[in-house]
This record gives structure tokens, sequence and C-alpha cells, in this order.
């Protein structure tokens, strides 16, 4: 019975811690939970809203922690917009897209409001709410910033340590949250955790110099990816060190300056975990500097076993004789490459004959040279593709543009949609589905008013340019005192197939 009654108070006792512990885990699977049945009729109830919560967290800590900036809503919408274009192919419109990310964000950050569930607490004999928020907000500089909490990266650490950045630079950034949120013991626990850490680092580097003594290649990979994943964020943890020890030393000056509006009891015990929070502090910075020394002579070591080994593979003699019994050995003919290259690719070394002194002294050149015939080639010119569609496409410009201004000239006033029947009437054939048309009208539509007789001093597009070939003397009569507005009509859409439309337009030639 005395058994029974002992895990039963254990039960009863623990019961409140356990479910403060449960709690980091429940918006996570709230949210996942909440179905995107209810938006737009479910059309997009695919959405995995946990993988969403995850990478959300990730671009928290990466923006707050990281690179200690806020998250703006308008960079949080960039960020899902790429997620759900990348791992969803929805490229949906501005409207529709902003709705769907207003709707994730919502129940992420759960309106504002904190997550909040009800227990039973077999102490204190009454039901019990636990209430988290996953994501906070603040006001900067006129604007809401929103950063995470130290409960959401709890979580997410649980989850998997973030692969690319140190833990140990991880587990800063979580005291860093917690001496703001004013949880000292809490601190002291994460502080702890950083010890252990390094500790087993210090200890890998023991492992990696007796790895070097017998297996130089697995040594140099085990050391290399000990530096490549652990040591070279030594700058960042030791700011981070610094950033935590003014925090705690920030902490203590409010805990003084409030000593009045607090019990004694509180103040004596916040004292005391922040106290004990700093010692523990600067043991980790102290074991922090003994990681790195013990990286540099770890390096140092390795480099001298690298390089007696690399001496002692060195052979100062060939031994052909070895080579041509191994090649029996193993009926490889291939390996008697080992014994004839060197001698094929023997170098000979020359030497001058002194005797030939004297020749050199009386040697008379010709004075004369031989003059080079230079032959000139003609130069071939190249027509590139380039330049033939240019060409086609100013000739089909000049013959549109000629189209118009003759209707301009009869007409005085027609739409967009006239001059395409026009056209059609004209070419008999389907003009429409001539990309340069279009071009052409997109080019027009720039400007809204043209003078033909000013074209040839301001020439300010290639269009311009274009239009101007078409005043040759023989025109230039009859168009150059041509004036006419180009006026959109945005309510007007001329349907020109099921999959392309395009505004309609009217030309208004001007006295």
């Amino acid at each position: 019975m005395n058994s029974e009654f002992n895990y039963i108070d254990e039960i009863m006792s623990e019961h409140n811690e356990r479910m403060q512990n449960l709690k980091k885990y429940y918006p996570f699977f709230k949210i996942r939970d909440v179905s995107l049945d209810s938006f737009k009729d479910g059309i997009y109830n695919y959405i995995d809203m946990g993988y969403i919560v995850i990478a959300t967290l990730r671009l928290f800590i990466e923006e707050n922690n990281f690179n200690d900036i806020g998250v703006s809503f308008e960079q949080y919408s960039q960020f899902t917009t790429e997620i759900l274009k990348r791992d969803y192919n929805l490229y949906l419109d501005e409207k529709e897209n902003m709705q769907l990310v207003n709707y994730i964000f919502d129940k992420i950050i759960n309106d504002g409001k904190p997550f909040s569930y009800n227990y039973f607490d077999p102490v204190e004999k009454q039901r019990m709410s636990s209430r988290i928020k996953l994501i906070e907000s603040k006001i900067e500089d006129n604007t809401i910033s929103y950063y995470i909490t130290s409960q959401a990266i709890e979580f997410y650490l649980d989850t998997k340590e973030i692969k690319d950045e140190s833990k140990i630079s991880i587990q800063q950034i979580l005291l860093s949250k917690m001496i703001e949120s004013k949880n000292f013991k809490g601190g002291i626990e994460v502080v702890k955790r950083i010890n252990n850490e390094v500790s087993k680092l210090i200890k890998r580097k023991n492992e990696i110099l007796n790895i070097l003594s017998y297996n130089v290649f697995e040594g140099i990979k085990a050391s290399d990816e000990l530096f490549r994943n652990n040591m070279k964020w030594f700058d960042e943890e030791q700011s981070l060190f610094d950033k935590n020890k003014r925090l705690i030393e920030l902490a203590l000056e409010r805990i003084e300056e409030n000593a009045s509006s607090s019990t004694e009891e509180d103040f004596l015990k916040n004292r005391e975990y922040i106290y004990n929070l700093e010692t523990e502090i600067k043991r980790a910075i102290s074991k922090h500097s003994e990681l790195l020394n013990s990286s540099t002579d770890l390096k140092i070591k390795s480099d001298e076993i690298i390089k007696k080994v690399t001496l002692n593979k060195l052979r100062m003699s060939f031994d052909f004789k070895a080579i041509y019994d191994k090649t029996l050995l193993l009926d490889n003919v291939e390996l008697l490459a080992y014994l004839m290259n060197p001698l094929l690719k023997i170098k000979f070394n020359k030497t001058f004959n002194l005797k030939n002194t004297d020749e050199l002294l009386t040697y008379r050149p010709n004075n004369e040279e031989d003059i080079e015939e230079v032959t000139v080639s003609e130069e071939i010119e190249y027509t590139s593709l380039d330049d033939v569609e240019d060409e086609r496409i100013a000739q089909n410009f000049i013959i549109l543009m000629k189209l118009l201004m003759k209707c301009l000239l009869e007409k005085g006033e027609f739409s967009l949609r006239e001059f395409n029947e026009y056209l059609v009437d004209v070419f008999k054939g389907d003009i429409l589905k001539n990309g340069d048309y279009y071009s052409f009208i997109l080019h027009i539509a720039q400007k809204n008013y043209y003078d033909m007789a000013k074209l040839i001093e301001d020439e300010k597009t290639i269009f311009d340019k274009i239009i101007i070939d078409i005043l040759t003397p023989e025109n230039r009569n009859e168009f150059k005192g041509l004036k006419f507005k180009v006026i959109p009509i945005p309510e007007d859409v001329i349907e020109i197939s099921s999959l392309f439309k395009i505004t309609n337009i009217k030309f208004e030639r001007v006295e």
C-alpha cells in the first residue's frame, strides 16, 4: 500500500508541471487540425498546415535571432506565397493569394490571442488554464513587427536541431528569450546544456586525435566535419555570450530597482536565480575559451601528423622488380605501364659546346629582311537572325502605320475594333493572329498624341524612327501635317479569342 501511495502522490504532485511542459506542443496540433475546408468551400484543403507552421517558425528564428530583426506581415506574405508556388504549384491572383495568406497567418497567431487549454490540477482540486503564444507582435517605428516566443523556439528545437547552425548558438538564443521573459530557473538549465555541448566538443577533439594516430584519412574527414559544423560559429557564439551576460546584468539591475514593489521572498528567490545563472554563464564562457584553445591545438597536431605520414609515404627509389613480380602475381598487364612510362619519358639534358663561341662572335646576319607579302581578303558581311527579325518588324510597322494614317485622313475618328475589321478586309486573311500587329498596337499606345511634323525633331523611340521612314518625299505632303490622339477605352475589351483579350482604343484626328 505504501508503494501505491508513493506513486499516486508523485502523479498528483507532478501533474501540473507535466501539463505546463506539454503546452508547447498544443498549438502545432491545434493548428494542424484546423482544416481549410471552411475557406473557399475547401478548394485548398490539401495544404498541410503543419508544414506551414514549421516553415514559419524557421523563418522567425532566422530573422528574429540570427538577423536580430522583426518580421513584417509583408515579409511573411512573400515567404508563404513562395511556399504555395514552389510546393503546391499555387499561382493565384493577388487578391485570392492575399486572402489565403491572411487566413493561414490568422490561424498561426490565433487571431492575436493565446492558445489555451484546460486541465484538472489534482493538488489544487480545480480546473486550470494553460496559455501559450507562438508569435507575438510589437509596434516599432509605427509598424507592427512579429517575433517568435521562447516556447515556440523550444518546440522547434524538440522536433529537430537546426542542421546548419551551431547547437550552442541555438541554445543561447533560447537563453536570451528566457532571460527576457524572466524565466531565470529555466535559463540555468539551458546554460548547463550549453556546457554539456562544449564538453562534448572538447571530448570529440581528443577522439579525433586518437583516430589520426591509426587512420589519417578517417581522422582528416572527422576533423574537417568538426570544423565545418561546429568550430566556424565561434565568433557568433562569443557575441551571444556577451549579449546574454549583458541581459543578466540588466535583469539584476531591474530586480534591485523593483525590490520595493515585490515581496521579500520573491526578491530573494529571483536574485538567487540570477546569481546562479550568472555563475553558470561565466563557467560556460570559460569552457568556450577552452574549446577554442582545444580546436587550435587539434589543428596544429593534425597538421603535424598529416605532414609526417605524407613524408613517410614518399620513396627515395622505385623498385622495378617489386612491380614486375606484382604484375605476374595479379596477371594484369596494365601494371607494366609503371615500368615503361619512366623509360619512355626520359628528359635528356642539352648542353652548349663552348667551341661554337667564336662562331657566335663572328656571325653576320643578313641585313636585308625578306618582305612578307600581305594579302587582304574581302570582308564578308553577315546578316544575323536578329537583323532579319528587326527588318521584318520594321516593314510590318510601316505598312500598318500607313493604313492607320490613311484611315485617319478618310474617317477622322475610329476605334481599334473598327480598325481590326478594316485590316481583315484589306489583307483577306487572319491578320489578328499576327504577333507584329499587337506589338505595333502596344508601341503606338505608349503615347497619347502624335504630330507627324515634329517627329523628325523628337525621335524619342525606335517606333518614332520607324514612322519617320514613312515620310518619304512622295508621302511627306500627304502625312506631314497629320496630328492625332490615342485615347484608351478601358471599359471596352475586345475578345480576340478565348485566350486573348485587348483593351479598345480610340484614334481621333486633330485639326
